[in-house]
């Protein structure tokens, strides 16, 4: 219990930095660096390949390793990237920077998710994962409300910088974790990382689990990166892409009470989760009104709170917990790469077929998805 509350508030302290920040990058590099959606999306990729890369090692090192070290490591790392963002004066360094604030997510969310798995039971698992993720998305959600303030008197940069100082407070109950974060009798002996026979069966007795999985990391990855460029190319400002992300945040918070009995639907729920995502996509397409953005990322917002507890109870379920660190680095991988592969080539479709043109694709797509994952449940 108290792990758990330490994690949750270290996820609270560096969910809100990201909501302070974030939602900004993609705006500071077409606005300051006079970036195109192209090389927006290089700077989104940038920062989710790490992610694609690092899960398998980060796994590995989970189960044999203090993970309060590893956290803390994330963290610390972090502060780092976002404070040298501040002082950015290119695309170049933008995406090395970018790519150094993925390595430290890559450190710090499978540690956190590994924390919560092995201080909780299995039949508790999703009622703690909630939390945390509530925790996280607390953060989230108020971060923007302050990077709002913080833009009415001063520019991209000291939001960088204090940003940068506001994650660092995350690192003391980071450290609080360190007696909770040893290995667990028997991860020491589970050394190997996972082979390319372990991912190809794991995705396939899984295959809907790990086709929403990658829809809802293309998505969500496209939501941070670029889609606060598609916002401001249609006129809207700073301080209101802030107030729509906390809006995104707010549709998020709001879902989470309900998590928990729409988990137990599974498959069910998962379909539900993308034709919500679906409809926030065919919105951002269809209309370009601040009214239109802030009902498109609510639904984003619902969807995305919907997809992650749901997907981490099926892939964590049948785990041993000697293991749990090698199978969500697994998945992280799958997750990571449609990161990395959303932001580019939305940032490339972009440029070359119009800046709505992906929305109405992954409308297409999620549609098509979900009514996959219907006929398969009833058959």
């Amino acid at each position: 219990m108290k792990a758990i509350i330490l994690v949750a508030a270290c996820a609270a302290i560096v969910g809100f930095s990201y909501g302070m920040y974030s939602p900004i990058v993609p705006v500071f590099a077409k606005e300051q660096l006079a970036a195109d959606f192209s090389q927006v999306g290089v700077i989104g990729m940038a920062n989710f390949l790490p992610y694609m890369l690092a899960p398998f090692f980060v796994g590995m090192m989970l189960d044999r390793t203090n993970k309060a070290f590893l956290l803390s490591a994330g963290i610390s790392l972090n502060v780092f990237a976002i404070f040298m963002l501040s002082q950015a004066q290119s695309v170049p360094e933008t995406v090395v920077l970018r790519g150094l604030a993925g390595v430290a997510h890559a450190l710090f969310w499978p540690s956190s998710e590994v924390l919560v798995s092995t201080s909780t039971t299995l039949d508790k698992r999703v009622k703690w994962i909630s939390i945390f993720i509530a925790a996280w998305i607390a953060g989230f959600m108020t971060g923007p409300l302050l990077g709002k303030v913080i833009l009415d008197f001063f520019d991209h940069r000291v939001l960088f910088q204090l940003s940068a100082a506001a994650i660092s407070f995350a690192i003391v109950p980071a450290l609080l974790l360190i007696r909770h974060g040893r290995p667990i009798r028997g991860e020491e002996s589970h050394r190997q990382m996972a082979s390319l026979g372990d991912i190809k069966r794991e995705f396939a007795s899984k295959p809907v689990v790990s086709a929403v999985i990658l829809y809802y990391a293309i998505t969500f990855g496209v939501t941070l990166a670029i889609y606060p460029a598609y916002m401001k190319d249609a006129s809207v400002s700073d301080q209101n892409i802030e107030i729509l992300f906390f809006a995104f945040g707010a549709a998020r918070f709001a879902v989470l009470p309900l998590v928990q009995k729409i988990a137990r639907h599974g498959r069910a729920a998962l379909a539900m989760a993308v034709i919500v995502t679906a409809a926030g996509m065919a919105i951002s397409f269809a209309f370009s009104s601040i009214l239109s953005f802030a009902i498109a990322l609510m639904l984003l917002g619902i969807g995305t709170s919907i997809f992650y507890p749901v997907t981490f109870n099926l892939v964590t379920k049948d785990a041993p917990v000697e293991k749990m660190g090698s199978r969500l680095g697994i998945y992280g991988a799958l997750f990571g790469s449609g990161w990395t592969a959303g932001p580019v080539a939305v940032g490339l479709s972009s440029d070359a077929f119009g800046p709505g043109s992906p929305y109405l694709a992954f409308f297409i797509i999620g549609a098509l998805l979900a009514s996959a994952i219907a006929l398969k449940k009833s058959s």
